[in-house]
């Protein structure tokens, strides 16, 4: 997973399970990276991070951006 991309964060974990379900229906293979959790919460900016694979991420952030999510 060292080479994905992250095509979207936010720190509100709801929205990040609907961005990727929207893109799993998409077809696209997508891996949640919670940095929510209790090992980053001394961070400030603790976010759920999506990672896709580089051959999906023009199609991704394009999904993401039509469906305004």
């Amino acid at each position: 997973m060292s080479n994905w991309v992250i095509v979207y964060k936010t720190n509100n974990p709801n929205q990040s399970q609907i961005v990727k379900s929207v893109l799993e229906d998409n077809e696209i293979d997508v891996v949640l990276v919670d940095k929510m959790d209790s090992m980053h919460k001394h961070l400030m900016n603790a976010e759920v991070e999506l990672h896709v694979n580089p051959e999906d991420v023009i199609k991704a952030k394009y999904i993401i951006s039509k469906n305004s999510l």
